[in-house]
């Protein structure tokens, strides 16, 4: 059974991952609502403690909550809607895995096992699908700007025809 509050969490999440940032397109279907600090932990059902995530990182998360000890060492899972992630996490952008940028970064990326291949697969294709579509609008704005070239020359060779008397060329 869903959660109560699914539909508010998923937009909220934009239809994504609050982990690793797949989306239902990407899966096929719906995600899971995640309590950010677990119920078993004293996680409540408030909008600041669901998560909008898919099935891997809820399960590499499970019941995770920090003690002050992992606190103390810098080991939680980063809140999507509130840390500041690319202060702990570097999207490698050559081999599209994750870098920690901080003890946090580096805990958070093993737990949820943010570099297992098929997310550095979905990274990779993401990446290459963004490169193909900028390639694809420079080469339209080539085009459109190669079909200007060619138009203004056609029409400095007619005014060119016009002016030494010759008649346009035939076309039919």
């Amino acid at each position: 059974m869903a959660h109560p509050k699914h539909e508010s969490v998923r937009r909220r999440y934009d239809y994504r991952c609050g982990y690793c940032g797949v989306s239902e397109a990407d899966t096929g279907g719906e995600l899971t609502v995640d309590h950010y600090q677990p119920v078993s932990a004293g996680g409540s059902d408030e909008d600041n403690n669901l998560v909008y995530a898919c099935i891997r990182c809820n399960l590499y998360k499970g019941d995770f909550f920090p003690d002050a000890l992992d606190r103390a060492h810098g080991r939680r899972v980063l809140q999507p809607l509130h840390d500041d992630i690319p202060v702990h996490i570097h999207e490698n952008a050559e081999t599209q895995h994750l870098e920690p940028r901080s003890e946090t970064g580096r805990f958070h990326i093993a737990l949820l096992q943010l570099n297992r291949p098929a997310l550095v697969e979905h990274r990779l294709r993401r990446r290459l699908s963004a490169l193909l579509a900028a390639k694809q609008q420079l080469m339209e704005a080539e085009n459109a700007q190669l079909h200007q070239i060619i138009a203004a020359q056609e029409a400095y060779v007619s005014l060119l025809q016009r002016m030494l008397g010759i008649p346009p060329e035939d076309t039919s």
